[in-house]
């Protein structure tokens, strides 16, 4: 299977470690992201020749994640994982160099709702607009806003700790 001449396996070599890394962010447990995002390569392989642009693939791919999210906290809602990430995984930088900023953010994931932390990694670690993320989640521009402005709060409340 292949769109506009990228086949799957380039697909997965693309996209395999960014998807990882925003559900990594959101779950927060390695074995689950793990499961989760092979589930949303079995369903865009599945799905492939539903897309009809190329330019629609990374916000294809990142809807398919966040609806496996979902389903996962659905699964999962009495006893979601909450532990405090690894600082290295925080971001895709050095933990080395400033380990409050990791500890910091850590702390504020386990306190987010799930759509906060969507949301948040989207935005922040992804780089994406409003826009972008509101075709991801299937959330008004005005709730993912709202949801951001919450978790930059809970970020600046465990800075202020």
């Amino acid at each position: 299977m292949s769109i506009s001449g990228l086949s799957f396996n380039e697909i997965v070599r693309m996209y395999q470690q960014p998807l990882y890394w925003y559900i990594r962010k959101v779950v927060l447990s390695h074995e689950d992201a793990e499961d989760i995002l092979q589930e949303v390569f079995i369903k865009a392989y599945k799905r492939l020749w539903q897309l009809r642009e190329k330019d629609a693939l990374k916000s294809w791919l990142y809807a398919i994640a966040t609806n496996e999210i979902r389903r996962y906290f659905k699964r999962h809602r009495d006893n979601a994982r909450m532990e405090t990430l690894p600082l290295a995984i925080i971001a895709d930088a050095d933990p080395v160099s400033d380990n409050s900023v990791y500890q910091i953010i850590s702390g504020a994931l386990t306190g987010m709702t799930p759509l906060q932390r969507e949301v948040f990694c989207l935005r922040y670690y992804d780089d994406m607009d409003y826009d972008s993320i509101a075709k991801i989640t299937g959330s008004s521009k005005n709730t993912l806003m709202v949801s951001y402005h919450e978790a930059r709060k809970k970020i600046e409340k465990e800075i202020n700790k």
